[in-house]
């Protein structure tokens, strides 16, 4: 059994996140066992507990990579970008990434009552996302770019909220493909919400036309 901190046991300890969430897009969280993730990737049933000690924490693991993934690493600052297109990036990388994994999305939405610790990360993953959205939204109004009477922390718990519940509804309950125009909508309300002009959308399109001449 490879030690877990060697390159070829963190290979092996990859190898089984990428095994575990084949197996719970297929089988669901109740239905999947540790038998059929050791399987999936290729190992003995004894090589799982090297890594991970249950089932829980290996669907955690999975989860935690997954989400992180999912957001775009915010510059300490806008790099020159304008408020809409920084947040359309974010939001068209978020959607996008929630479309190719809303299998395992809806395994969330179905088991949280059952997947333990999973509202501990969830919490956690959200914090830390609103730090990032409400220190934007500060920067924003020490820049005279935001409504000042907008309260960032407020605010930015209630944009996360909603782009992770449209995108639930968008990718899992109706089963959308498109992400560019979900993610155009999400960026229009954001940033109206609090107070910040957005480009004309004819015009937007217009030039997108012409630049791809």
């Amino acid at each position: 059994m490879l030690p877990a901190n060697t390159r070829r046991g963190r290979g092996t300890k990859q190898g089984l996140l990428g095994a575990a969430r084949t197996v719970f897009e297929r089988d669901g969280y109740l239905e999947a066992r540790i038998t059929d993730i050791a399987t999936e990737a290729g190992v003995a049933h004894g090589t799982f507990y090297a890594h991970f000690r249950s089932k829980p924490e290996i669907f955690l693991a999975v989860m935690a990579d997954l989400w992180l993934r999912l957001v775009v690493p915010a510059p300490a600052e806008d790099g020159g970008l304008a408020p809409y297109d920084r947040v359309l990036a974010s939001n068209s990388h978020f959607l996008s990434g929630y479309r190719d994994n809303a299998r395992l999305f809806a395994v969330v939405e179905q088991e949280t009552t059952t997947i333990e610790n999973i509202q501990a990360l969830r919490l956690q993953i959200h914090v830390d996302n609103a730090t990032r959205v409400a220190r934007a939204i500060r920067r924003w109004q020490r820049a005279g770019i935001a409504a000042p009477d907008v309260v960032a922390g407020d605010a930015a718990t209630a944009l996360i909220a909603m782009a992770g519940r449209s995108a639930y509804y968008w990718y899992v309950v109706e089963g959308r493909r498109t992400t560019r125009p979900e993610a155009e909508t999400l960026t229009r309300l954001w940033l109206r919400g609090l107070g910040i002009a957005v480009p004309d959308k004819t015009n937007r399109r217009r030039n997108r036309q012409t630049e791809g001449v």
